[in-house]
């Protein structure tokens, strides 16, 4: 135990502070004396969170595999003897292990860091306060799920990043397609968000009621039971409702990493601003999927059917990504084809059984990512386009930004000894290993592998159509220049971070946050060999890329064959027609089918009770007329009523009593 142990404790400062931000600068952000001002407040608290977050991750680093859980029970629903006989609980609390400790340092360092771009990026805005606000709310919601130490808390925030992400992708609203995008990314991770949910009941049905399990239900869902992970009895079982449930969280993981089928938000979400993609589509919200796949793998575990299924969607997305962003045009676009893709290679190592090497790599790809939308922002701020035929020879220009998109470039691209090359070779080697056991997991290896070429073939045609030749095609673009010192710093910190990232884990105290990931103290004759090809695959689509597109050069539009799949790509493989035609045709048709019934079914026969009622008491109103004689009248007619009754029915209901 270190003298830091004790911050532990206190990790549940980091979203405190992001929250407050969010009040602050959201209650009061009009009235503070010029909008800047704002920002600087959430610059300022989030400044203090990332301090908070570093600090608790470096006392987890001294501390290894030590479990600090900080709860408190908010509902407790007594249990009965057959079902739950501890009861249920609902639980509020957070936990800090070797993984949110992890992610608290990702989150909360690139979050200060876009919150700082974001001083010169967006001061030529309107509604900065509520910019300011809703990312300071996406902060504490993101370092809220981290944090989370069960698992109906961890649904919740997971909803707030959600919503959050809804609010920064619509924040140019006034723009239909900024609207649309909020609304496509919305409706398409509540997809996910539902199979997660149905997920949760089953481990909820499964654990609670198996063996003894039924302690889970009573601890409140619990990812730690004391300093202990809880591990749950059906464990490395492969029972058909453990398989369901592990697909279920494998939807909900789809949806918000962007995966296979679920992908087609992501690169229409890039109609939010450059800083919104750099924070919630590079480094956090999208890397939560990953982060849920991890918590589940870790402390609830996937059966093998399941870890198939995780593989095959890993693999099959990371190769159907990159190939989108072979063709495409828009700067940011490209870079978001590019997470998707990397997100599936972090999928993939979850899948194969190494899940520290997929969050390793979750950890290198926050900061090189990162760097990369942030340089594409920088780009986008002098020149006012995302165009990449309209650019062109701004490395005189933009020394800086330039050299910042090459280093990100380097590192996605898994060229040695930048970050991505650590941990990309890190994956390939895993699954290479995983796959001798399970031979089916060799088509999605080799779509891996593949992937690392497309992967340097794209990044450096953008590299070079941006910034590379004699000056910009489009005469019309202004002078381009370097953003303020607010934009570069962060530029600088995370070329540092893009560089340097993949040595962290030489260092032993870091490792702990990752057992089982990193470079291993020896290399094999395999590890070697895999490295020479992923260099090579490097190599290759660099020079190619050079080759078509270097020193100012255009490649000759493909004809035949070729410009039919390049079609195909630009239209995405066709899934956002089809999906829309899906949404037309059946989900429009279901709707108005359930609109039809609730209008003139359930709402008509209300309304024929109401009118029946109605009618009748108004007949009965009429019956009160204020006048004596009517009332007299209605007397003796009563009473006549009741007379016959007497000597009619009275005798027969007496004989039926068995009277004389």
């Amino acid at each position: 135990m270190s003298v830091l142990t004790p911050l532990l404790a206190y990790a549940g400062l980091v979203p405190l502070l992001t929250f407050l931000s969010f009040v602050l600068v959201g209650f009061l952000g009009n009235r503070l004396k010029g909008l800047e001002w704002g920002g600087w407040i959430a610059v300022l608290l989030s400044g203090a969170a990332m301090v908070v977050g570093t600090l608790v991750a470096v006392a987890e680093m001294l501390s290894p595999g030590q479990y600090t859980d900080v709860s408190y029970t908010w509902l407790t629903v007594p249990g009965s003897p057959g079902t739950f006989p501890n009861g249920v609980s609902l639980v509020i609390g957070f936990l800090v292990d070797p993984l949110s400790a992890l992610m608290l340092l990702v989150v909360t360092i690139v979050g200060f860091l876009v919150m700082l771009y974001s001083i010169g990026y967006m001061h030529h805005d309107h509604g900065l306060p509520r910019y300011y606000a809703e990312l300071s709310l996406f902060l504490t919601a993101m370092t809220g799920l981290v944090l989370a130490d069960n698992l109906l808390e961890f649904f919740l925030f997971w909803e707030l990043v959600g919503v959050c992400s809804y609010f920064l992708i619509g924040f140019y609203y006034e723009k239909p397609s900024a609207a649309s995008a909020a609304k496509e990314a919305f409706l398409v991770t509540r997809v996910g968000d539902v199979l997660f949910l149905l997920g949760i009941f089953i481990y909820f049905a499964t654990y609670a009621t198996a063996g003894g399990g039924a302690g889970w239900a009573a601890s409140g869902f619990k990812f730690a039971n004391g300093t202990q992970p809880f591990l749950g009895p059906l464990v490395g079982t492969n029972t058909p409702l453990l398989t369901v449930a592990g697909l279920m969280i494998l939807g909900g993981a789809a949806g918000k990493s962007a995966q296979f089928p679920l992908h087609v938000w992501l690169p229409d979400a890039m109609e939010g601003p450059t800083t919104v993609s750099a924070l919630i589509h590079a480094a956090t919200m999208v890397a939560a999927g990953v982060y849920l796949l991890a918590v589940t793998s870790v402390f609830l575990g996937f059966t093998p059917d399941d870890q198939f299924a995780i593989v095959a969607i890993g693999g099959i997305t990371c190769f159907f990504a990159a190939t989108m962003a072979v063709v495409n045009t828009d700067i940011k676009r490209v870079v978001a084809y590019s997470t998707i893709s990397q997100l599936g290679y972090m999928v993939l190592a979850v899948g194969a059984g190494v899940t520290m090497v997929g969050m390793y790599h979750l950890f290198t790809h926050a900061f090189f990512k990162a760097l990369l939308f942030l340089a594409a922002g920088s780009v986008i701020h002098a020149v006012g386009t995302q165009d990449l035929f309209k650019m062109g020879g701004l490395r005189r220009t933009m020394p800086l930004t330039a050299g910042a998109f090459l280093v990100g470039a380097l590192s996605l691209s898994g060229i040695f000894p930048f970050a991505g090359f650590f941990s990309k070779d890190d994956i390939l080697g895993s699954v290479f290993q995983a796959a001798q056991a399970h031979p089916a997991y060799w088509p999605f290896f080799l779509l891996a592998l593949a992937t690392v070429f497309l992967t340097s073939y794209y990044i450096f045609r953008a590299w070079f159509l941006a910034f590379g030749g004699p000056a910009p095609r489009d005469a019309s673009l202004p002078t381009a220049h370097e953003g303020p010192w607010v934009m570069r710093v962060p530029l600088i910190v995370l070329s540092g971070f893009a560089i340097a990232a993949g040595f962290f884990v030489f260092d032993p105290a870091f490792a702990s946050l990752l057992p089982g990931a990193g470079v291993p103290p020896t290399y094999t004759a395999t590890d070697l060999g895999l490295s020479a090809v992923s260099l090579g695959l490097a190599g290759s689509g660099i020079a190619l890329s050079y080759t078509l597109w270097g020193n100012g050069r255009i490649a000759a539009a493909p004809t035949g064959i070729a410009a039919q799949m390049r079609t195909v790509l630009l239209n995405r493989y066709y899934f956002k027609v089809g999906y829309d035609w899906i949404g037309r045709r059946a989900v429009y048709t279901v709707a108005r089918s359930a609109d039809f019934v609730e209008r003139y079914v359930i709402d008509g026969t209300i309304r024929g009770f109401e009118k029946l009622f109605s009618r009748g008491s108004d007949l009965l109103r009429r019956a009160q007329t204020g006048i004596v004689s009517d009332y007299a009248g209605y007397v003796v007619a009563g009473l006549v009523g009741v007379l016959l009754l007497i000597l009619y029915v009275g005798p027969a209901i007496v004989q039926s009593m068995g009277g004389g």
